[in-house]
């Protein structure tokens, strides 16, 4: 058993064994020396993670890359550091924000006391609070005050404090049947699930933009009805080119990122920083603009996100 799983295992390799086995596959390395691209993979990103975005390009019938250079491979994950960096402010941005406009329902709302609406959605989730509070358990952590005071019977404002976005995802879905399905909850109920997604990609520090070119991955009947009616309404955005890039995961999942920041959140001061730091990121993309020319799947990425981001702001 030992010697079969041992023959599975691929061989570690050293820096210029890395380098060889890119330039067998056709990367090639003329916008940057093989000596700096070594230098890059000892000192700045790793095998692993820069040669992931390998999957946006095209291969040959002799499984080798077409027009591929080391170069574009740094750009790109130098482009998705700053994107998962933004990715994570616009979640934080809507993580206060909806909690923001619950607790201000609940507040407002003489059915809620603020502590049976934790029992019963504990029961709902069929979890205890020690699920959500036995980390802050140690005298080191630095909600272990909290802790103390609140964990025999935690209010809902302070069951927000220690939740998980994950879990937090879960409560608006369960806050929506809860009261009665209310118009207000019914479409942030359906999207932040996917927002979650590529938070949570983010969050882990894993490669956003891999696979980014890559279609068919949602069927369209998939795509929830506020992503449909959103994008819709982008100027220029043909209905082809709207079902091709929302066939893509990762493409959806952004998408409804932003049309979550674009909808739900009231402050036109962040708006305005979010939204023109998504335009800077936008122009950095063109940094190396000829060396995509060739890069039809990729420019098609990029003008999506482009109409975008000029829609919404």
């Amino acid at each position: 058993m030992e010697q079969s799983t041992q023959k599975i295992l691929k061989k570690k390799l050293s820096f210029d064994e890395m380098i060889e086995h890119l330039d067998q596959k056709n990367v090639k390395f003329e916008l940057i020396t093989k000596d700096e691209a070594k230098n890059i993979l000892q000192t700045s990103n790793y095998f692993y993670k820069i040669t992931a975005y390998r999957k946006n390009f095209e291969k040959n019938k002799y499984d080798k890359y077409i027009n591929l250079d080391f170069k574009l491979l740094q750009d790109l994950a130098t482009i998705d550091m700053r994107l998962r960096y933004l990715v994570l402010q616009m979640c934080l941005d809507i993580e206060h924000a909806v909690k923001t406009q619950i607790l201000t329902d609940i507040t407002n709302d003489s059915s809620e006391d603020g502590y049976s609406i934790v029992t019963d959605y504990l029961a709902y989730d069929n979890s205890s609070i020690e699920d959500y509070m036995k980390a802050l358990n140690k005298e080191s952590h630095y909600n272990y005050g909290l802790y103390v005071k609140h964990h025999e019977n935690p209010p809902i404002w302070v069951l927000f404090e220690v939740m998980t976005f994950g879990a937090f995802v879960k409560f608006v879905e369960y806050y929506y049947r809860r009261k009665n399905k209310p118009p207000a909850y019914k479409e942030i109920q359906q999207v932040l699930r996917y927002v979650k997604n590529i938070r949570n990609t983010a969050a882990h520090n894993s490669p956003i933009l891999m696979d980014i070119t890559k279609n068919g991955q949602i069927g369209p009947q998939k795509v929830i009805k506020p992503i449909t009616i959103f994008t819709k309404g982008i100027p220029g955005l043909s209905p082809q080119a709207r079902k091709k890039r929302l066939s893509n995961r990762k493409v959806h999942d952004l998408t409804a990122l932003i049309y979550v920041h674009y909808t739900y959140i009231n402050s036109d001061g962040i708006k305005t920083a979010r939204y023109g730091d998504l335009r800077k990121l936008l122009e950095r993309t063109k940094r190396l603009e000829d060396a995509y020319n060739n890069q039809d799947s990729l420019i098609a990425v990029y003008k999506y996100f482009k109409k975008l981001i000029d829609f919404v702001s």
